[in-house]
């Protein structure tokens, strides 16, 4: 930080009467303008009109000029950006306090030499006053002289002269008066002349006094300035070392940056390492845990292969056993109905009290059926109702429930989507203790814990048989069961099904409205009770009110559960709806036969999307819900009315674009980066259990399962066409569940795929 003062040739060079005091007390002329310069301003030439110089004869010209025109400048600004003092700028510091002092002391200075000039102008006038006083006391002289002349003149003439004496004394007496007055006034002037000296002495000894301290500071300022060329230099030195450190930093910049750079891409590579790492590590633990399942299952298949063939030899002298008593039972059976085809003629020939006699003659008679294999038997549609039914939910993708029926006493028999699937049973020792529970499969095959004989309760034994059964694929003739079902979620399909169980049952309601209920009605329930309602089915119980069920709570629970599945306040059209030419393509609504109150939207007669009525509630305001393709277009029911539905469907079609055809070739040109990306997806996903075990309809549900088979085999590997159009117009919902982070993963990797097809 550089440091000018304010020397009193500075400070005088505005003002010439204070320049012109201080070069008669010593101080010399105005100091040069020139930064660090004390010698005096150069003299005005001689006939050259306007202001003197600022500059001394060495600095007078235009680059010395402008050298302190820039130093002025920088000074201005250094003191308006100064930062704190530090020690060596202190000793600066306390030399520009020294200044402040001379410029206080400056005006005192400025007032004593006016003080001095004013006391010289009085000196002046006390002289012009003393000869003033002369003059008038000569003139006083003069006229008294004058007076006294007359006087004498008048005395010897008075008698001529006594008016004229009486003038001249009156002009005496005048004369006298002026000049006591002129006295009396030259007295008042020395008074003051006296005073103003006295002062004038004071002020010059008070101005010797400020000249000496100007004098000392003078020095002072002259040792700083030594010191402050010095620090000038020492800055300059430490700025230059400032540059150069200030390029080395750019250049170590430069160097971060890049290193910065290689350290970005190493971290994405080190996180793409890592990403495959835990794939590779979860494909390893994978691999393993289905090792061990593997060596376990086969350790328990080597034992129950035992069992089996143990429980062969009792089966073949079971069977033999069973031979001899189906003979019996045959011939036994052929001897009853010779004796109740005499009994039916005999009672036809009688009156209608001996056929009605004849009647239960042919009930009490009528053989029971040949012992069999029970569990071969149909689901119980062609004989009683169960009397106990109980919802085991979705696994696999199949519904699950426990049935009982009146001459099964203890035993259970397992349903797969109404199919039966084994059977389980309590077992008791001789005491009648429960030892546990037994499975068999719908083969007859016994099923048993690893290590032990029985199950510890029935629900681990009916674990056993959906476990056994999920090895197999459902059975071929397994009924259809409705789109409308199948679309509830699992906590609304469970509420649904342990409704309508107490009428589905044997006696739902002793005395009540549920058991004077048609027998379709029953039947449907029944089914619907399996987990395999159709849509008749459905339709059935959606007709059904509060007047015709009652109001016990177990119809108030049924009528609770059926309005998931019966939306009121739905369209009143029930038939096709032209909705007329929409981008050169013919739209029409069509009712949906697969949801109750739905329709299919067609496009040129093509099916590409569906609009359903939901509401929850008889309070709540119906909406529609909107699919395009199989995907949803918005989160639940989204669209207040079919027809926003409709368009909602009809935008999404419009910014749908095909894809090409199974026998194109861009099937097999995809990158191999896509098909690894897909790889990986579909690897997280378990096809066992959530969405896609439980997606309808099933054929659907076998291609898309086929499909990311397929894509699981191999990251390299190729996938037909056929394969992959099933996941490339897969929605996002029949991927996972909406939270599933695998889900989403694959839904990537494929939109990945079409887009590269698409744009391809």
């Amino acid at each position: 930080m550089r440091t000018t003062t304010i020397r009193p040739g500075r400070a005088a060079a505005a003002d010439e009467w204070l320049a012109k005091k201080l070069m008669e007390a010593g101080f010399g002329g105005p100091d040069c303008d020139y930064p660090d310069c004390t010698t005096a301003r150069a003299p005005r030439p001689e006939g050259k009109p306007g202001p003197p110089p600022k500059f001394c004869v060495r600095h007078n010209n235009p680059r010395d000029r402008q050298i302190a025109y820039r130093a002025r400048k920088a000074l201005e600004k250094e003191r308006a950006t100064a930062p704190e003092p530090v020690p060596v700028q202190q000793a600066v510091a306390q030399g520009a306090r020294e200044q402040q002092v001379l410029a206080t002391l400056l005006p005192r200075v400025l007032t004593a030499l006016e003080a001095v000039h004013a006391g010289q102008q009085a000196g002046a006038d006390t002289a012009a006053v003393a000869a003033h006083i002369e003059q008038v006391t000569s003139d006083a002289g003069e006229k008294v002289r004058q007076a006294e002349q007359r006087r004498e003149e008048a005395v010897q003439d008075a008698a001529a002269a006594r008016e004229e004496a009486a003038r001249s004394d009156q002009a005496a007496e005048q004369a006298r008066d002026e000049r006591q007055a002129a006295l009396l006034e030259a007295a008042c002037a020395l008074g003051e002349a006296a005073a103003a000296d006295q002062r004038a002495t004071a002020d010059r000894a008070a101005l010797d006094e400020l000249s000496e301290t100007h004098r000392r500071l003078r020095d002072a300022h002259h040792e700083l300035t030594g010191t402050h060329t010095q620090l000038t230099a020492r800055h300059e030195e430490l700025e230059r070392a400032h540059a150069e450190l200030t390029g080395e930093h750019q250049k170590l910049l430069a160097v971060h940056g890049r290193l910065q750079g290689e350290k970005a891409a190493l971290d994405a590579r080190l996180q793409e390492l890592t990403g495959d790492k835990a794939r590779l590590e979860e494909q390893q633990r994978r691999t393993a845990a289905e090792l061990a399942a593997a060596q376990s299952e086969n350790t328990g298949l080597t034992a129950r292969l035992d069992e089996l063939q143990a429980h062969r030899e009792e089966l073949k002298a079971d069977n033999d056993r069973l031979a001899a008593r189906l003979e019996e039972e045959r011939e036994r059976h052929r001897r009853v109905t010779a004796a109740l085809q005499a009994q039916l003629a005999a009672a036809r020939a009688a009156s209608e009290p001996g056929a009605a006699a004849g009647h239960g003659d042919e009930a009490a008679a009528e053989p029971e059926p040949a012992d069999g294999d029970e569990d071969t038997e149909g689901t119980g549609e062609d004989r009683e109702a169960p009397v106990a039914i109980d919802d085991l939910g979705v696994h696999g993708g199949s519904g699950w429930t426990l049935v009982r029926y009146e001459d099964d006493h203890g035993r259970w028999r397992v349903l797969r989507d109404g199919e039966i699937a084994g059977s389980i049973q309590p077992e008791h020792s001789l005491n009648g203790t429960l030892l546990g529970w037994s499975a068999r499969t719908a083969g007859a095959f016994p099923l048993r814990p690893h290590g032990q004989k029985h199950f510890a309760n029935r629900e681990q034994a009916a674990g056993a048989v959906i476990r056994d059964s999920l090895r197999r694929p459902p059975g071929t003739a397994a009924a259809v069961v409705a789109d409308a079902f199948t679309a509830l979620g699992e906590p609304e399909q469970h509420a649904l099904v342990a409704a309508v169980i107490p009428l589905a049952t044997v006696t739902p309601e002793p005395g009540g409205k549920l058991a004077r209920l048609p027998q379709p009605v029953r039947d449907a329930a029944l089914r619907t009770a399996l987990r395999v309602p159709s849509e008749p089915d459905l339709q059935q119980l959606t007709g059904l009110d509060a007047a015709a069920l009652g109001r016990s709570k177990e119809a108030r629970h049924l009528l609770r559960a059926l309005q998931d599945l019966a939306p009121a306040d739905t369209q009143e059209e029930t038939g096709p709806v032209d909705l007329g030419t929409i981008g050169d393509r013919a739209w029409q609504l069509e009712p949906d036969p697969a949801n109750l109150g739905g329709y299919r939207l067609l496009a040129d007669g093509t099916v590409v999307g569906a609009v359903a009525p939901v509401r929850r509630r008889k309070t709540d305001t119906v909406r529609w819900t909107a699919a395009h393709r199989r995907r949803a277009l918005g989160r639940g029911p989204a669209h207040a009315s079919r027809d926003a539905a409709a368009r909602a469907v009809i935008a999404a079609e419009d910014a749908w674009v095909p894809l090409p055809d199974l026998d194109d070739e861009a099937y097999l040109r995809i990158p191999a980066g896509l098909r690894s990306h897909l790889h990986g997806a579909a690897l997280r996903i378990d096809l066992r259990r959530g969405r896609l075990a439980q997606i309808q309809p099933g054929a659907y549900r076998q291609q898309l399962h086929a499909a990311l088979s397929q894509a699981r085999r191999s990251a390299s590997g190729r996938i037909r066409g056929q394969h992959l159009v099933v996941l490339l117009d897969a929605a996002r919902e029949d991927l996972g569940a909406p939270g599933s982070s695998a889900a989403d993963r694959l839904y990537e990797a494929i939109q990945g795929i079409r887009s590269a097809l698409v744009t391809g």
